[in-house]
């Protein structure tokens, strides 16, 4: 297999290192701009390292595009008229200011990688969207402790583009939010000149959904996300990245993520990654796909300019 992955910075080397595990026959040509990065990387991994595509005429039968937001939609269209077979690009695609793009192929995917979480998928099989009154989800982290630097303190990040949009996307999958109003909308800058802690709620479908994401939270030491359900029938679910707890009217049961998936693969920075490249180059049932990604753009968007 001929894999292309643009970037080599935190996500290039994660994918590549759960690709190179995974599979038996990769070859990989990597284009990073940074010559010293380069010139390092070659010393310890086997692979091409160029630091542009000007000379690339081939195809290949995968591309990861793990750069910055703002060059996803250049190197996407670059990607599909090469004749790339699989295109996957980080998140989000292109920022939430990227609501529409010309090319309808459907060998795109998208980047978002808590649908991948057995916990998530638990949800997925099990809850009827129908049957969802209320929905509520946040995310928590102490991500950001000073004004970052560069495309990171711009219209390309804040929690809402970088941590929220992975909620959004996983409450999407779940339950199928394409069709919404936005009721109410906050965003606070606390440490950067973007968004540190957004507050949104929104109708879809006569169902109330809030989301909370806040990256400067310092009572916490990693990142969660949470997820509460209540049910037209009054049953109340509350989830994680690893538990269900399912609440009746006269009894309570607890799902562990052990109870639902006992096999651990190989893994950099969680399990979940692991398993989305093992969809990736497999059958590609859960990836995100370009229009879902859009539609998560879409809410971004509604909720910034609010």
């Amino acid at each position: 297999m001929e894999i292309l992955i643009y970037g080599f910075g935190r996500m290039g080397i994660t994918h590549y290192s759960i690709l190179n595990s995974i599979l038996l026959d990769a070859n990989f040509t990597f284009i990073e701009p940074n010559k010293m990065l380069n010139l390092i990387s070659k010393k310890n991994i086997k692979g091409n390292f160029l630091t542009s595509d000007d000379k690339i005429k081939k195809s290949f039968d995968l591309t990861l595009i793990t750069t910055p937001p703002f060059i996803h939609k250049e190197l996407t269209e670059k990607c599909i008229n090469r004749g790339d077979k699989v295109v996957f690009v980080e998140k989000p695609f292109g920022g939430h200011s990227n609501t529409s793009f010309d090319l309808k192929e459907k060998n795109i995917f998208i980047g978002y990688v808590l649908r991948f979480n057995p916990i998530v998928n638990w949800i997925k099989e099990n809850i009827n969207p129908d049957d969802v009154l209320e929905c509520s989800a946040k995310y928590l982290s102490n991500t950001i402790e000073k004004k970052p630097t560069g495309w990171r303190n711009d219209q390309y990040s804040g929690v809402l583009n970088e941590m929220g949009s992975h909620v959004l996307d996983m409450i999407n999958y779940l339950f199928k939010i394409e069709d919404f109003q936005i009721t109410k909308s906050e965003l606070n800058s606390v440490v950067s000149d973007v968004d540190d802690e957004v507050k949104v709620s929104l109708l879809s479908k006569e169902r109330n959904f809030n989301f909370y994401f806040n990256w400067v939270d310092k009572s916490l030491r990693k990142p969660v996300f949470q997820g509460e359900i209540k049910l037209k029938n009054n049953d109340f679910i509350i989830f994680d990245q690893q538990k269900i707890v399912i609440r009746k009217e006269k009894e309570e049961q607890t799902i562990s993520v052990v109870d639902l998936d006992q096999q651990i693969p190989f893994y950099i920075r969680g399990v979940d990654f692991t398993k989305q490249m093992q969809d990736l180059v497999d059958k590609r049932k859960v990836a995100c796909t370009l229009d879902e990604a859009i539609t998560v753009n879409r809410l971004m968007k509604e909720i910034v300019k609010r």
